[in-house]
């Protein structure tokens, strides 16, 4: 499969290996970048999510900003 380059193409992507039975929930981060991975770091240290759960940063449609992704699954209904 081919890496997704933009926000859009990622959502738009197929989610490969989701539980069955669940619902994809994605998390947004969107921000300068050195903002943003401080979010993630932070979540990390919170025990939230692994840093390697979020999708490396992707160009935002604002200048100077980026997006990192982070997909968690839910069962419907939750």
């Amino acid at each position: 499969m081919i890496e997704p380059r933009s926000v859009s193409e990622l959502l738009k992507a197929p989610i490969p290996d989701a539980p069955q039975g669940k619902q994809p929930v994605r998390l947004l981060a969107c921000g300068a970048a050195k903002s943003v991975n401080s979010i993630v770091y932070q979540l990390y240290v919170l025990g939230f999510a692994e840093i390697c759960e979020w999708t490396p940063a992707l160009p935002s449609p604002v200048t100077g900003e980026v997006i990192r992704i982070l997909t968690r699954y839910m069962n419907p209904g939750n």
